[in-house]
């Protein structure tokens, strides 16, 4: 057998952030698959703006990952903002799921380009930082 060598710290944390990424977005579609699909909720048993609630996360999400994520200089600094706006447009997806009513479908769709667009392309900079 042949040993390999290890990856650099910053190659296997890129890694972590490369899986719990598609971990969230295969376990925000594996929900929205087996749990969302029954029949549409009608508007009429709720206010319209409160079928819209997930979009509040989804909006905070998107400053974290433009505006404040791309402040840091270190993986390890940005793992914890990373995860936290990965969870809020998650958070979008769910809520569209279980509380969306008409919107459900919607909501899903935000929620995914949200979790889309923490594609951790941008952390292969931090990565190859020298430490």
């Amino acid at each position: 057998m042949q040993n390999t060598p290890h990856l650099p710290a910053n190659k296997t944390q890129l890694l972590v952030w490369w899986i719990i990424w598609g971990a969230i977005l295969n376990g925000l579609v594996v929900i929205y698959f087996f749990l969302g699909r029954g029949p549409v909720q009608p508007a009429a048993d709720a206010v319209a703006w409160q079928n819209l609630v997930g979009l509040v996360p989804l909006f905070v999400s998107i400053i974290l990952r433009w505006l404040v994520l791309p402040r840091y200089t270190e993986v390890n600094r940005a793992l914890p903002v990373y995860i936290v706006g990965l969870a809020l447009a998650e958070g979008c997806g769910l809520l569209g799921i279980f509380l969306g009513g008409p919107y459900r479908d919607d909501l899903f769709v935000l929620g995914v380009l949200g979790v889309m667009q923490f594609m951790p392309l941008f952390a292969g900079k931090l990565a190859a930082r020298p430490d």
